[in-house]
């Protein structure tokens, strides 16, 4: 009875293992990077807004505010570079874009900033939206 309930633990817990996602940082990057570039890319600052790290829920809204009078067209990654193994990337992107009220085409180089956050799994972006002007 007791090498029944031995095995039989023993079976849930390889079970439970393997249903469990360990995260690699790196790869949590490329994941959480292609969610907000294509949030970028698509115009949806609401959805890039939810990545932003240590800003206020009234600091967000303002930074939406402003990216709503803008429309992407291209995001382009330039340079990739680890701040800090698994903790901190840089990453430098070419965002082209217009104002709605103006058709005019500009481009900057986005400077941004990651840090990986081991409690949500995720990477976070510490440099804010796009300034876009």
């Amino acid at each position: 009875m007791k090498r029944t309930i031995i095995f039989a633990v023993s079976i849930g817990l390889l079970c439970a293992c393997s249903t469990l996602k360990f995260k690699d940082p790196m790869k949590a990057f490329n994941e959480a990077n292609q969610v907000y570039s294509q949030a970028i890319s698509w115009s949806e600052y609401v959805v890039a807004a939810t990545f932003l790290k240590d800003e206020t829920e009234a600091e967000k809204t303002s930074q939406i505010e402003h990216l709503s009078n803008f429309k992407v067209t291209a995001y382009e990654p330039r340079t990739f570079s680890v701040v800090e193994a698994d903790v901190r990337v840089r990453q430098v992107v070419k965002i082209s874009y217009f104002r709605v009220d103006n058709l005019v085409v500009k481009s900057i180089a986005d400077d941004q900033l990651w840090e990986y956050d081991s409690e949500k799994g995720t990477w976070l972006i510490l440099s804010g939206l796009p300034r876009l002007k």
